[in-house]
């Protein structure tokens, strides 16, 4: 391919992709999610005094937030944005629509490293085709429109490889040219250290980056160096790059693991729901074994370790379902529309087609990629939800580089003369399934898909806090009865009279609140309105507060309905009193 069609075909590829991600940014999904509006406050009050919400420095490691715990990195990011642009739902889903933009590039980028030795491979068109199917990817476009760091993990995480496999041309000329080796020591130690932001940026790429990065130094060595070819140093050098960055990579780690909020985390990762303590082993196993008749196979078959093995295993399974990751993806509604897959129904004899190919022609750069994609299932693999469309987003990369090279592979083999019409029409029509493909996907998540998912986002929250926060002035009491206790957020983002710096002087309780000021985040006591002459709001949900309002001896002197996307009253706001 020449130089100046790849470089339009990258351009079309890189502005389609970057459109999907960014258009309508702030508005689809309709609302922001309680981890994206907590981020948000701590955004505008890093941007505004340098500090969290809590008033900690902006430089710690692990933010409180609403004490859920968050790793810094995608807040910094927000952060700054938020000086530049204002803090605003778009600015905070910026660092994400980024980040999805990036790994477009940089995975069309570690395609080309890859197979850059492969004299049947069309470089160029392989690079495009790896773009493309990140770029029209469902899974990709949806989490490049969320603020979630796990998306911003992945695309550090796809960086850091990227980094590593430039750092590996340099390596054999290193050893005997100073300029490669300063070369080849900044390309690894930006590895390492991106590496590192990807693991402060998400929990689970601790365990991920350094299994992906010893595998992708395996790969390399055995495919340029021969035992039997290597000079002295060669096994110095062996043990070295794979020891190494693994030891610098875990030095790094330290300051987190030495954060005072350090062991608090993982007590609240660790208590939720998963393999671990989702079931009581020993006493199922002791059931099962009874049941079996306790023999000796039986308490073999039966040990607890086994089943909870078989637990992971089951996890496991659920995320290589194909029709998981082509058909209908995370049922979720924050996750996936539960109409489409991770990538285009099209996609999966492509993807069939890619394994058999790479198995045939580069069995090594198959074997990294697979265990690429396992290793990043294992975080999303123990918990009890299965499948998990976030948990699982370091996977995107290794199986976009497979569809791609399958989709590379039938279109080179297509514009061969001798294959040129029935195989051609076959790929044309492969093709064209996936454009229709996708533009029932793009129709579905701008046009349906807000209202459908409008309750899974907190529609009619900001909506509610801004009506709060334009009548709580004016009253004497704000109750808010009956809805998630995690509301008062959205009033600390939305309020414009709440700055950042009366934010951080509000008293909090395990960095949490149940009042601000005069609004009160508890059940209502119904029978004060009977003898309570003040200014009162009530809000609550509109199921559980209407019948409530009809039965009070003392009516409302206006009612406001907080009203979703679907047209439906969510919330309701009563004011009483004189």
């Amino acid at each position: 391919m020449r130089a100046n069609f790849f470089l339009k075909f990258f351009l079309a590829i890189l502005i389609a992709g970057s459109f999907l991600r960014l258009n309508k940014l702030g508005q689809i999904p309709v609302s922001l999610y309680w981890d994206e509006t907590a981020i948000l406050i701590d955004a505008k009050s890093i941007a505004a005094t340098g500090m969290d919400m809590h008033s900690r420095p902006w430089y710690q490691l692990i933010y409180p937030s609403y004490g859920d715990y968050k790793l810094p990195v995608y807040i910094w990011s927000s952060g700054l944005l938020s000086k530049i642009f204002d803090a605003n739902n778009w600015s905070i889903r910026l660092t994400s629509a980024l980040a999805g933009i990036g790994t477009i590039i940089v995975t069309g980028w570690i395609a080309r490293l890859l197979f850059k030795d492969s004299a049947s491979t069309k470089i160029n068109t392989l690079q495009l085709c790896v773009m493309a199917v990140v770029a029209f990817s469902p899974w990709s476009i949806m989490f490049s429109r969320t603020a979630f760091e796990g998306h911003l993990a992945q695309f550090l995480l796809a960086t850091s490889v990227l980094l590593l496999l430039l750092a590996q041309l340099h390596l054999t000329a290193a050893l005997q040219n100073w300029r490669s080796r300063l070369t080849f020591i900044l390309l690894l130690v930006s590895s390492i250290v991106v590496g590192d932001l990807a693991t402060y940026t998400y929990f689970s790429v601790r365990f991920v980056w350094p299994i992906v990065s010893l595998v992708f130094w395996l790969l390399y060595w055995s495919k340029y160096l021969k035992i039997k070819h290597w000079p002295k140093w060669g096994v110095a050098e062996f043990v070295l790059t794979l020891s190494l960055p693994i030891a610098i990579f875990s030095a790094l780690l330290i300051p987190m693991m030495r954060s005072p909020l350090y062991e608090v985390s993982n007590q609240f990762r660790l208590s939720t729901t998963s393999i671990f303590n989702g079931f009581d082993y020993p006493v199922v196993a002791n059931v099962l074994r009874e049941q079996a008749g306790n023999t000796l196979l039986d308490r073999l078959f039966f040990h607890r370790h086994l089943l909870m093995i078989k637990e992971l295993a089951k996890n496991y399974s659920d995320h290589l379902n194909l029709n998981y990751l082509f058909l209908t993806g995370d049922s979720n509604l924050r996750h996936g529309t539960s109409q489409h897959g991770l990538f285009l129904l099209g996609c999966l004899p492509i993807f069939i087609y890619g394994i058999i190919k790479l198995w045939l022609k580069h069995k090594r750069v198959l074997i990294t990629v697979i265990i690429w994609w396992l290793v990043a299932l294992l975080p999303a693999a123990v918990p009890e939800t299965t499948p998990h469309a976030l948990r699982s987003l370091n996977a995107l990369v290794p199986i976009s580089l497979i569809i791609g090279f399958g989709l590379n592979d039938l279109i080179t083999i297509a514009l061969r003369r001798s294959y040129r019409h029935w195989w051609l029409y076959l790929v044309a029509t492969l093709i064209g399934f996936n454009f229709f493909n996708f533009a029932h996907f793009a129709n579905h998540y701008f046009v349906h898909y807000p209202i459908q998912s409008a309750y899974s986002w907190q529609d009619g929250y900001q909506e509610l806090a801004e009506v709060i926060a334009e009548n709580r002035e004016h009253v004497s009491e704000v109750w808010v009865s009956g809805i998630d206790g995690r509301f008062y957020l959205w009033l600390l983002a939305y309020d414009k009279n709440l700055t950042p710096e009366k934010i951080q002087a509000l008293p909090k309780k395990d960095f949490q609140l149940t009042t601000i000021n005069n609004v009160y985040f508890a059940p209502f006591d119904w029978e004060k309105l009977n003898t309570n002459h003040f200014k009162t709001l009530v809000i609550g949900e509109t199921t559980d507060i209407e019948d409530k309002i009809i039965a009070s001896k003392v009516k409302p002197n206006w009612i406001k309905n907080i009203k979703d996307h679907t047209g439906l009253s969510r919330f309701v706001v009563a004011s009483f009193g004189e």
